[in-house]
């Protein structure tokens, strides 16, 4: 495997580790919050907005800094 392959490699299972984790903690706080009952109710409509906004810029801004750091090496 070339350095580009292993790099896209190691970047999928970062990814799929940190989102499932990300799941974990996001159902393990709605069930703090609200009790059982939470993760059968929960839906995008329950999140607000703003908060969405703010994640996504959170994300980009990550992705950003990532790609900026390939750049430098």
């Amino acid at each position: 495997m070339n350095p580009r392959q292993k790099s896209i490699v190691v970047g999928a299972i970062l990814g799929g580790s940190i989102g499932a984790l990300a799941g974990y903690l996001f159902a393990r706080g709605a069930e703090n919050v609200r009790g059982e009952q939470a993760l059968t109710t929960l839906s995008l409509k329950s999140v607000p907005g703003g908060e969405v906004v703010k994640l996504l810029i959170s994300v980009m801004a990550v992705l950003r800094s990532i790609a900026e750091l390939g750049e430098r090496t």
